[in-house]
Parts: structure tokens; sequence; C-alpha cells
């Protein structure tokens, strides 16, 4: 009888084993861009939902100061790619919110080539989906921003064809209008694929919508807008699977 016991006990300590990794195994989720508004953001809901979280940073010293001591980093920068190998290994996921934050490197070499280099890396080392945050406006012939702005938006759209030509799954996901510190589900958002005029979007709603795209196979390939709209819903009350299938994998917004 004792035997019979412990093998029943054995068999439920086994069952619930399995059940609890599986519920911690939803992959390994490389966040570039980890100490940016938007990337923090990113960390913080990738850990909410259960993924594993290593964040690319370039100072040890400042990803522990904006993103504390419980998240794995690894120091890389875009800009040499010879350190990005390292960053990805057994990685399963990767989602990229980088962009130039001033100083003497330009869009062309972060916004385009930093993403390339990224990109490319991420293809070798046979990363399962790539998510990368752009910005509204890109296919805009004449937009204001790249007057200031070295043509960032260029740049960007430039990296975005890029990604569409590496054969990963991907889906790139455009901020449409400046962005702000609201937090999630104080606004009604809504999904285009026209690259129209934008209004405003908050950081973290964006950053809501780039970890739910990993879980949705709809998702996969789509290049869409997102930005404030009253006829939208708040981001917790979106039906993803049926959002993310609405859309077209080769629209318009190119």
């Amino acid at each position: 009888m004792k035997k019979i016991l412990y093998i029943i006990l054995g068999v439920a300590l086994m069952s619930i084993m399995t059940v609890t990794a599986f519920a911690e195994s939803k992959g390994l989720v490389v966040v570039a861009g980890s100490t940016g508004r938007t990337g923090q953001l990113v960390v913080k809901h990738l850990n909410s939902e259960g993924y594993q979280v290593r964040a690319m940073v370039r100072s040890m010293e400042k990803g522990k100061r904006v993103l504390g001591d419980d998240i794995a980093m690894v120091k890389a920068d875009v800009t040499q790619p010879d350190t990005l190998p390292p960053l990805l290994e057994g990685a399963d996921f990767l989602i990229s919110a980088i962009g130039t934050g001033g100083g003497d490197i330009s869009p062309e070499d972060v916004d385009y080539g930093g993403s390339v280099a990224l990109i490319d890396a991420a293809k070798t080392a046979g990363i399962k989906k790539f998510i990368m945050v752009t910005s509204g406006g890109v296919t805009w012939r004449f937009h204001p921003v790249n007057f200031f702005n070295d043509d960032v938006l260029k740049w960007k759209r430039k990296a975005e064809i890029h990604l569409r030509s590496s054969g990963m799954a991907h889906v790139i996901v455009r901020p449409n209008g400046g962005l702000s510190d609201d937090p999630a589900n104080e606004n009604k958002i809504a999904f285009e694929q026209e690259d129209k005029w934008g209004g405003s979007i908050s950081r973290e709603d964006v950053a809501i919508v780039c970890v739910e795209a990993l879980g949705y196979k709809q998702a996969d390939n789509k290049t869409f807008e997102m930005q404030n709209d009253d006829d939208g819903a708040v981001v917790k009350d979106v039906d993803w699977a049926k959002t993310f299938g609405a859309m077209v994998v080769e629209s318009d917004n190119f």
C-alpha cells in the first residue's frame, strides 16, 4: 500500500512540476533599447506576462540604475555588430525599441545601421520572432520630423524594409504621433495600416502591444500604426486575435 501511495504522490508531483514548467516557459526575450522610456516598459510587461528577459545595455551601471538588479543584462551596442552574438545566444524572441538618443550618433548609424546589424545577428541566432518599434510617418515623402532630425523617419523605413526581407517572422509597430507617459488603459486606442497623420499614443500602450504581438501568430509579418482614438478600445479590452487577424501582411503603408 505504501508503494502505491508513493507512486501516486510521485506522479502528482511530476504533474505539478510539468504544469509549472510549462507556465513559466513562454521564452527568453532580448530587449534592445531597454533603458529607453519605451524599452523600460517593455521589460516591465514582459516580466508580468511570464517571459524571461535579457536586456541589452550599453552601460551596466545605467542598466542597473534604470532596470534594477533583478533583470539579466548583457552589454552590447548595435553600432558594434561583434557584440551582438553573445547577446542573442539562446534567445527565442527580440523586441527592438532602439532609436537615436541625441549626441553625435546619427539616425543613419542607429535607426538604420544599428537595426540592420541587429536583424542580421538575430537571423543568424535563429530568433523566432522580431518585434520592431519604428514610427508613424515613415512612408511620407515629406515629413517635418525629417527636417529637424537628420531624416530619422527615412532611416527607420529603410530598417523596416530590411526586416521584411530577412525572412524572419516579425511585427513592425508604428506609434503614430507624439509619445506620452500616460499610463496604460487611460486612452482608447486604434490600429491602422495607412500611415496617416497621427495624434498621440502612450508609451506603455505601445509596450503592451509589443508584448502581446509575441504570443499571437495572427500578428506575424504585419506592419501597423497605433494611436489614441475615441472610437477604439482601451488596451486591456482589445481582442488581440481578432485585431491582429484583421490586418493584412502586404498593405499600402510600406
